[in-house]
This record gives C-alpha cells, structure tokens and sequence, in this order.
C-alpha cells in the first residue's frame, strides 16, 4: 500500500469548515500529514452553488480529492465518503473514517435510523422555516453530550448563509442513502466512529453496523459531534487509524533531501541574522533550560547555523570545549567569519554524527532537528556519543508550524506548500526508546506579519522556505498568489496576519539525571 500523504474532511449537513478547527489542531500535534477540508455545493464557502445529481456530487468530490489520502466525514459526509471509497476504479483514497454516519440516515427495511415520520415532519418544518429549523438541528446535534451547553453555544455562533433549495436536495440526498451493502463488502480499510448519546442515529444502527463486521468505536459521553466535543480523543483515533494502514518505514518516508536542506541554510548564510527573530526567542529560553551547577566540559551545538546559538552557550559556559556541527559549510564559514565563538566547526548530518563514544557532556541544538525524520537513528546516536551523565538539550518544529499558511495554500489548491514537521508524540516516542528520560514540553508561539510578502521574505530569509521533495518546482503563478492571499486575508487580526509556530522542547539525560 502506498503512504499516507493527506487527510481530507468532509462536513455534514448543515457544516462547512469550523467544526473540524478543533479536531484539525489536535491532529496536527499528533501527525505531520498535510489536512485539507472540502466543501460540499451549497454550504460555506460554496454557499451560492447548486446541489447536483448524485453522480454529479460523488464525480465532482472524487476529483477534489487528493491523492493516497484518508478521507474523514461526518454525517452525510461519511455516508458520501463510504460511496467514494467504492467507486469502481477508485486510486485516491487508502482509508475513510466516518463519523456519527448511518447506513441509511431514516430508517427502512427494519434498519434503525430517524423514523420516516420525524424527517418528513423535520422536511417540512425547514421548507417553512429554514433558519429556526437550522437552530433545532443544532439542538439535536449536541444533545447528550457531555458538553451539550458549549457546543450548542458553539454551533450557534457560526450562523450559516443558507441556500434554501441546494440545503433541501441535499437533505433528500442524505434521506436517500443506503450504505449497508457497502459495508460488508467495502475493501478500503475503514473505521466507523460514533458518539455513545447521539440523538440523530440510534444505537442499536451502531450495532448493526458492528454485527456486519465492520470497525466500528463508540466514544462515550459524546452526542453527534464528538470531533467537536472531544477533538483530542478523534484525533487520537485517527493517529492509531493511519499509523495501522502503513509500516513505521511508509509514515517516516523523508519528505526532504538533505542537500537541498543544506543549500538553502547555506544561501541564507548572510541574511539569517536580520530574519532569525523566533529562531534567537527560541535558542534563549532553550539556553535558560541549561543547569547552572553543572559545567559540562564538551559541549556540541547540533545546527550551530550562524553561530547564535554557540555565543549564548559561551556565556554560560565559559570554560567548556564547543563544537559547532551544522548540516550547511556556508553556515559554519560564516559563523566561524563573523561570530567565532566556537572551538571547533564540522560539517556533518546529525543523524551520522562523526563522534567519538561517549564524548559529550551537553547535546544542545534549536530549531534545527525538524529536518531529521529517522529519529531512532538520530535519538541512538545521541545516546552514543553523551558521557555516562551527559544531557541533551533541543528546541524543534511540530506540525502546527505555520498552520494557517498551509490552510490557506489548501483551498488554493492540494500541493504541498509548507514543510511538514513530525509531532510531539514521535519525539517523546524515539527519546523514550532510546533510554533517554526527562521532559518534553510544547509551546504555541504566534507571530503577527503585515502581509503575505513579508511573510514568505522571512520564510526564505531564514531558509524555511517550502523545501519538500513533493513540492512544485518552478515560479508560482501571479493568479494563485492572488487567490493564496485572499484567503490568508480572511485570518486577519487587529495586529497583522498570524502565523503559528508550534515548537517542542526536550529536557533529557543518561539514565534521567538532570542535576
């Protein structure tokens, strides 16, 4: 099976994006996979389209999607996601998962679903009045939830512009349904989640679902949108789902060349310094993380970059030996040049470093180790080359780094346009495995831009710009520019555009002691 590059959500009636904001921050902690939200005609952003034909809807859909992808969706849009899945010929998606979606939304044939009766009343109550009906389907779908009051609030508070004629095809559409043929003989590897108090589908459909064979979690304390309620615990389920459709090699495919990592730090050399504003907040507070009382005598300053980094840890290290290792000769050329404060300077990869066993006292390295992926191998050598009490200090990116760039490239379009950063919980895992113990912490930082040129300036400033080997090469078209920035400009703020740095610290020592 090929890896799994993207995940892709698809809202239900009456939804657009916001109700998968949460759940889309809890996945970025825990997988560093591109997310994209699709829209269906009619709703959100699409607001002003017609609901087509359901072959029309189900082509339409299939060819938004984006290659080997999970495709996630709630409600109807799990019950449409279960008909993708089994289009003839089908390459896109690897895996669905589906959340609080029937087999068949109202009930037939002696299948548990809303009764005939209740949905015709509820057709007709949104022919009359589509906003008041609006309002008590969002009743409905946060009743016996655990947090039914804030995520009625929640719902409330998002009050949509509805197109009256494309919300009642499309409610027929979902009346229309009948999914339980495809759940037995569905081959793409699916999940069926559901909430344990859902108002909307009963639970003895979920048993059904279950007895037929199928995957299928109840989330307990949960109504009909558990993704909103308990984002974390969805997201969790959707780590063990994408981790189990590929091998351990598959998800830490690198997505970068080193050596285009390596000349791209290195033409940054010179204009590194003036850009490098969270790079010198960061490599601060990692230095302050430094115990004082204990003076190791070699320290190594893993992607020394310009040298920043090396002048702190002499300040609070006078006496001891440093070696500036970085990934990128123009770097160490330039720092050796303009902040030489180092001892010695090697141009090495630090997943292979050139040490000998043994013969460091202190590992400190800031942002630099989100362009490693093998971290076993990086985490092993770590604990090869620190002496019996050495101890390892490092500041790196998680995937929620520069989250609304990359939110906003995906409604451009479904390329890969920001770099991808692993999560918290593979840092925690390969430090474990290693035998290395102590703390690892996370922290949001959020910087406010002008514009979008500014932005990207900086990007390129410091070298972080798009250096994925998926990337498209070439100039990037003034018309999608224009349309990246119209939709960057709708996560304006009063102080500028924000954007989002998720930065993962690790306190760490042989055998934990970190006195």
């Amino acid at each position: 099976m090929s890896r799994i590059e993207n995940l892709v959500f698809l809202h239900g009636w009456d939804g657009d994006r916001s109700p998968w904001q949460p759940l889309l921050a809890a996945v970025r902690e825990q997988l560093a996979l591109p997310l994209h939200c699709m829209g269906l005609p009619g709703f959100g952003e699409r607001s002003a389209e017609p609901w087509p034909q359901q072959p029309a809807l189900l082509q339409q859909l299939y060819q938004s999607l984006p290659r080997n992808c999970v495709l996630v969706g709630h409600s109807l849009g799990g019950m449409l996601a279960l008909q993708l899945a089994a289009r003839p010929g089908q390459r896109k998606i690897r895996g669905i998962i589906t959340i609080s979606a029937n087999a068949c939304f109202v009930e037939r044939d002696n299948w548990p679903g809303m009764p005939r009766r209740t949905f015709e009343n509820f057709r007709a109550a949104f022919v009359r009045d589509p906003d008041g009906t609006w309002e008590r389907f969002c009743a409905l779908q946060s009743q016996g939830d655990n947090a039914m009051r804030a995520l009625l609030k929640h719902l409330k508070g998002r009050r949509p512009n509805i197109n009256p004629e494309a919300w009642l095809q499309s409610l027929d559409c979902l009346a229309g349904l009948d999914n339980r043929d495809l759940l037995q003989k569905l081959a793409t590897p699916a999940l069926y989640l559901f909430g344990g108090n859902d108002a909307l589908v009963p639970q003895v459909a979920v048993e059904e679902i279950r007895a037929s064979g199928a995957p299928v979690a109840v989330m307990e304390g949960c109504g009909h949108k558990p993704h909103l309620s308990q984002p974390r615990q969805v997201a969790g389920w959707l780590r063990h789902f994408v981790q189990g459709l590929s091998s351990t090699a598959a998800l830490a495919a690198e997505p970068f060349d080193k050596s285009a990592v390596a000349r791209s730090f290195g033409r940054a050399a010179a204009s590194y310094d003036d850009c490098a504003h969270l790079q010198r907040a960061v490599c601060g507070r990692l230095g302050n993380m430094a115990e004082r009382r204990w003076v190791p005598r070699t320290i190594v300053d893993l992607g020394s970059g310009t040298g920043f980094g090396s002048a702190l840890l002499r300040r609070h290290f006078p006496q001891a030996r440093i070696v500036a290792l970085d990934l990128a000769e123009a770097m160490l050329r330039f720092a050796r040049r303009e902040q030489p404060h180092a001892d010695g300077y090697i141009a090495a990869d630090a997943e292979q470093l050139p040490l000998a066993d043994g013969s460091v006292d202190l590992v400190f390295s800031s942002l630099a180790l989100q362009w490693c992926y093998r971290l076993p191998q990086l985490f092993a050598e770590f604990d090869r080359v620190l002496a019996p009490r050495g101890h390892c200090l490092v500041a790196t990116l998680g995937p929620g780094t520069l989250a609304e760039l990359s939110s906003s490239w995906a409604q451009v379009d479904t390329g890969v346009h920001v770099n991808r950063f692993l999560p918290l919980a593979d840092w925690r895992d390969a430090a474990g495995q290693s035998g290395l113990k102590g703390e690892v912490q996370r922290e949001q930082r959020l910087l406010y831009f002008d514009s979008l040129r500014q932005l990207m300036q900086e990007l390129k400033g410091v070298g972080a710009h798009n250096i994925n080997r998926a990337a498209r090469r070439g100039m990037t078209g003034r018309a999608r520019l224009q349309r990246l920035e119209a939709a960057y400009e709708g996560l304006r703020q009063p102080r500028g555009l924000p954007v989002s740095y998720e930065v993962i610290y690790l306190k760490l020592a042989r055998g934990g002691d970190q006195g």
